[in-house]
């Protein structure tokens, strides 16, 4: 990969500086930084700086277990590891993973504990029985994954097989990238996560909130 090619992109959070190398000329979508893992992570950041905002009960990070989706290059996770996500597993496809080992790599010393990093293919039943023991995720995250219409029913098994099935969340950093995948994932979600918000704008952080990403909350039951 030809990383030295692209831009290194800059996450300022947690008091530090995340930066993360990217190969846009790959045919890899997961070696370059999309923008709704930064505005997932900066959302979170301002989240747990005022109890005021709402959704503080998704991102209670103490003694969560926790997996990310196409982690990509890592800035969703990572960021997330820096605000105290600690048990926490970054998943990707193997043509991807070397791009996310360096990025860890390379922004170590600023992540308290450094998650773990694991092969996921979402339509193989092995990786995912593997992923979900010995229990599932009370926190599934995912960052600009919805964009090829055939892998939409694949990412939905895999968050409802990941995810706790009493008080699993997923925290979803979306961008419509597809008229026909965006159709496809709103109209399987519901079935494995029927409480569905979609975070205000008001509540993202102002410098990212970028006007075509946004952030969702996908739940099992409403919150108590």
């Amino acid at each position: 990969m030809r990383f030295t090619a692209s831009p290194v992109v800059e996450l300022p959070v947690g008091g530090a500086v995340l930066s993360f190398e990217q190969d846009n000329d790959s045919f890899e979508v997961g070696t370059s930084v999309w923008n709704s893992s930064l505005v997932l992570v900066k959302f979170a950041e301002r989240c747990l700086g005022d109890a005021a905002l709402p959704f503080a009960d998704a991102l209670r990070f103490a003694g969560a277990r926790a997996i990310e989706l196409g982690a990509g290059c890592g800035p969703a996770g990572m960021g997330l590891s820096r605000l105290g996500l600690a048990d926490l597993v970054l998943t990707d496809t193997a043509a991807v993973l070397p791009a996310l080992r360096r990025n860890l790599r390379r922004n170590r010393r600023h992540l308290p504990r450094a998650p773990r990093l694991a092969q996921l293919h979402w339509n193989c039943p092995a990786h995912l029985a593997q992923l979900a023991a010995p229990r599932r995720y009370d926190l599934v995250v995912a960052a600009d994954v919805v964009y090829v219409q055939e892998s939409v029913p694949h990412l939905v098994a895999a968050m409802d097989a990941l995810a706790d099935a009493e008080r699993g969340v997923v925290l979803l950093g979306y961008q419509i990238r597809s008229p026909e995948a965006h159709q496809a994932f709103w109209d399987a979600v519901p079935a494995a996560f029927p409480v569905i918000e979609k975070v205000s704008r008001e509540h993202l952080d102002p410098e990212y909130a970028f006007e075509e990403s946004d952030v969702f909350i996908l739940r099992r039951r409403p919150r108590q």
